[in-house]
């Protein structure tokens, strides 16, 4: 599901999803398999995917699983979480920075929102692109000396270059991985094509009131119903040196497991963090992967091939986003295409 946004982008994802020309808009996001709405769009079903079963009726992947919650997510899923996925995960394609933000950790989500999660988030740089002689970037944390009496005499003054100046910049390459605690101030630079996944809500503290020259929007996008003074609460002031940032934030994917057929990476997984985990599966032939013990998400990033689990098999290609129940039964993937088959798979919280 496309989704508008606060900032623009999509011209890969246009690519990657086979709409010709690409270009960017207002749309640079697609949730993934997604049961997450958008907090402020016009349409109260934004966010929500809709399975393709072969059939006519129109259906929210949402209600799938509410109709047999524990078959779909698993007993122990379910027993900690409900109905709930737990996360959600999405593609980010962005022509400029995004506003300089941070979300609510679970305690302050908590307080404020009345909700179980708040927006850790991990990012894995599928491609990037050079926009205006600005090589690709992100910001991310405190440099040592910023203080929260500086961050916001410099959000009252909007005084966007220090607000720069405050956080570390960046440089990113294809592969990376970087994961982003709740409370930590961040910002996806220009010319990032990524694959975020997060706990599953859409609370964003935003600082910049006139993002790319724009008309400032409503105050409740900025601090989200609650007040900027409580907003300034949400951030973390803890400051680190980039060394120290990188040794946090910046996750090294490991091999876990091989074959003639394929080769599987973690990008991250329970040794980082416990709110989701995700992989990177490439298939150059066939492979049979044994299954786990719960239920994902998954996007094709790139070549096409088959899917078999069960007696049932489908076919898959570039873009094609799956929801895969728990099972114990194994999958079975095949490349059929030119280039080898490559897959994101995304993984709920450890309960």
């Amino acid at each position: 599901m496309r989704v508008v946004r606060t900032y623009t982008g999509g011209k890969l994802l246009d690519r990657m999803q086979g709409i010709t020309p690409g270009t960017d808009g207002n749309r640079p996001e697609e949730w993934v398999a997604s049961t997450i709405t958008s907090r402020y769009a016009d349409d109260p079903n934004a966010g929500l995917s809709i399975i393709d079963d072969g059939g006519d009726t129109r259906r929210y992947l949402r209600e799938l699983i509410a109709t047999d919650s524990t078959a779909y997510l698993g007993t122990a899923h379910v027993a900690t979480f409900g109905e709930s996925m737990g996360f959600l995960a999405k593609l980010i394609d962005s022509d400029k920075r995004l506003n300089i933000q941070t979300h609510p950790d679970n305690g302050k989500a908590m307080e404020y929102f009345n909700s179980p999660f708040g927006k850790t988030e991990a990012w894995y740089i599928i491609d990037t692109r050079i926009i205006e002689d600005q090589e690709p970037y992100i910001y991310l944390g405190f440099k040592p000396g910023i203080t929260k009496d500086n961050w916001v005499k410099w959000i009252k003054e909007q005084d966007i270059e220090a607000l720069e100046a405050s956080l570390h910049r960046i440089p990113v390459k294809k592969g990376d991985v970087f994961l982003v605690e709740s409370g930590m101030p961040h910002a996806i630079g220009t010319g990032c094509f990524l694959a975020e996944i997060q706990e599953p809500t859409d609370f964003t503290f935003r600082v910049e009131k006139m993002m790319n020259g724009s008309v400032p929007y409503p105050e409740e996008v900025y601090h989200q119903g609650i007040g900027y003074e409580k907003m300034f609460e949400c951030f973390h002031y803890d400051a680190y040196t980039l060394e120290e940032l990188l040794a946090q934030t910046r996750i090294q994917p490991r091999e876990k497991s091989r074959s003639e057929g394929h080769v599987l990476l973690e990008l991250l997984s329970d040794r980082h963090t416990t709110r989701f985990a995700m992989d990177k599966l490439t298939v150059t032939g066939t492979c049979s992967l044994d299954p786990t013990d719960t239920f994902s998400t998954a996007v094709v990033l790139a070549g096409e091939g088959m899917l078999s689990h069960a007696g049932s098999t489908i076919s898959v290609s570039r873009s094609t986003e799956l929801f895969l129940p728990v099972t114990t039964e194994p999958l079975q993937w095949e490349s059929t295409g030119i280039e080898p088959l490559e897959v994101l798979v995304f993984y709920p919280p450890k309960g």
